[in-house]
């Protein structure tokens, strides 16, 4: 089969079922429909992943009529890999929306054509198809292109116009090389300048995973991980890539990592205060996010592959998040416990290679502050775990347990996705990881990821288990499950206190490692 075609194979399995269910709407079988086939496009994109060679890229051009704006399909394996997973994750959020009755409304199309969106995102070929694909995205996820689909006017407009600095980065390449192909921009194109309004699109999608919502929504929600998530994660990996796997300027590097920490640590710190489950979902995953882009700006390699291993695992996270959930299900515990970033989570395995990388490259203060965020999110969410009723098998609870089986096997990702993924950001020495059955080892410092996944579900399963509606809880307004010397009015702690003071002393010292000379 050409070349050509085989590329283009994920992209018709999508849009032949969004056309089937556009003539046939409101049938029983729509929704098996959409399954099969994104699951056939996510099969599809890992079985072309596989089949590349170690570092092996391949442009594949359709339309060449604009030197700036060629309409190519890009294949390697960094847009493959998060092609694959977001698929995956796009099959089981339909999947968990077929299986839960009480919802009249007819999503599929919709949904397809979301999917349709990122994939065009995560396979383009150049920047101003990146931008073109975005707003493509935009219009699905948002309603726009499917008339009985919500509409959020705000936070689109929000998107749209943080996209705006993806097509002026686009623009100042084609003036200074003539192009914004990937394969074709110099590695100093751009400037901390240019760089930051590229960064604007992930940026936003970031912030929007902890968009607030307003009274009951659909039990399933497509667009936190497909929509925002996915792309998100891939475009910043892909812009880091561009730049030659490191960021222009150590300037920039100190901010992007402080203000990712520091932002990852007052959403962190704001869910200490929420009740709702879905809204400390809402705060932890952009947490999560947060470090996996903190990571990302070290030009290490270790670091790179563990800011990639937090990316891929959130899209799943994230979905899996966007279903409604008991907090007393099997399924809501597990998820906590990936949202808490624990030993035996799998955010936990990209948080261990990022500290075993710092420490390798002499910055071990750095690792204080990523392991404070961590820890505030562990106590965010290990507050909320409630007490399981009863142990059923559905779809969130298998989903939450694969995502445990990674954590207790991660050998199964790291090497035939992560690792290759990483190399096409900049080269990985080899030998730097060794897999086995019971772990791995990163830089020679070994992580016994099926011991460590054992001791935190044994340990999960007696705090589950306990009787937790007779533990000491203090006032709502310090929402920690402890007791607190402070009374309210002696020491008068809010979230927005608490956040302000993070961003001041983020600015001070993002002022004195820039003045510094």
């Amino acid at each position: 089969m050409p070349l050509g075609v085989q590329a283009l194979l994920p992209f018709l399995a999508l849009l032949v079922a969004a056309t089937v269910l556009h003539l046939r709407p409101r049938r029983p079988g729509n929704g098996w429909v959409a399954v099969l086939a994104t699951t056939a496009a996510a099969a599809i994109a890992l079985v072309e992943l596989v089949r590349l060679a170690p570092g092996e890229r391949v442009d594949v051009p359709y339309l060449t009529t604009f030197p700036y704006a060629d309409l190519a399909i890009r294949l390697d394996a960094l847009s493959l890999s998060f092609a694959t997973i977001t698929l995956a994750t796009a099959a089981l959020l339909m999947l968990a929306r077929l299986r839960m009755p009480g919802d009249r409304r007819d999503p599929w199309v919709s949904w397809l054509l979301t999917s349709v969106a990122v994939l065009a995102v995560i396979m383009a070929h150049n920047l101003l198809l990146v931008y073109v694909a975005l707003q493509l995205l935009t219009l699905a996820w948002s309603g726009t292109l499917d008339e009985g689909a919500p509409r959020r006017r705000a936070l689109r407009l929000a998107i749209q116009v943080a996209d705006l600095g993806l097509l002026l980065a686009a623009a100042s390449a084609i003036q200074s090389v003539g192009t914004s192909a990937f394969s074709g921009v110099p590695s100093d194109t751009f400037g901390p300048a240019a760089f930051l309004l590229a960064l604007l699109p992930v940026l936003v999608r970031l912030a929007a995973l902890a968009w607030p919502t307003r009274g009951s929504i659909a039990p399933v929600a497509f667009e936190p991980a497909v929509a925002w998530a996915a792309p998100a994660g891939y475009l910043m990996v892909r812009l880091v890539a561009l730049t030659g796997g490191r960021l222009p300027g150590r300037p920039l590097e100190v901010v992007i990592f402080g203000g990712a920490l520091l932002f990852g640590a007052s959403t962190a710190l704001r869910a200490l205060w929420e009740r709702s489950g879905a809204r400390l979902a809402a705060l932890l995953l952009p947490a999560q996010a947060a470090v996996a882009l903190a990571m990302i700006a070290s030009s290490s390699p270790l670091l790179l592959v563990a800011s990639i291993w937090l990316w891929l695992q959130l899209i799943p996270l994230a979905g899996l998040c966007s279903v409604r959930l008991r907090p007393n299900s099997p399924a809501g515990a597990l998820a906590l416990l990936s949202l808490a970033m624990l030993p035996g989570s799998a955010a936990f395995v990209g948080l261990w290679i990022g500290g075993v990388g710092l420490i390798a490259n002499g910055f071990a203060p750095a690792l204080a502050a990523v392991a404070a965020v961590g820890a505030l999110a562990a106590v965010a969410a290990l507050s909320r775990l409630e007490k399981i009723d009863r142990i059923s098998l559905d779809i969130p609870a298998t989903w939450a347990a694969s995502l445990v089986l990674l954590a207790a096997f991660p050998a199964l990702l790291l090497g035939p996705v992560v690792v290759p993924a990483a190399q096409a950001v900049r080269p990985v020495p080899a030998g730097t990881f060794l897999m086995s059955p019971l772990g791995f080892s990163a830089a020679g410092t070994p992580w016994p990821a099926l011991l460590a996944t054992a001791l935190s579900l044994g340990g999960l399963a007696l705090l589950a288990r306990a009787d937790l509606g007779h533990r000491p809880r203090v006032p709502a307004r310090f929402g920690v499950a402890i007791r607190s010397p402070f009374s309210p009015r002696s020491f008068p702690l809010s979230p927005q206190w608490s956040t302000r003071a993070l961003w001041t002393a983020f600015i001070a010292v993002v002022a004195l490692a820039v003045l510094r000379p």
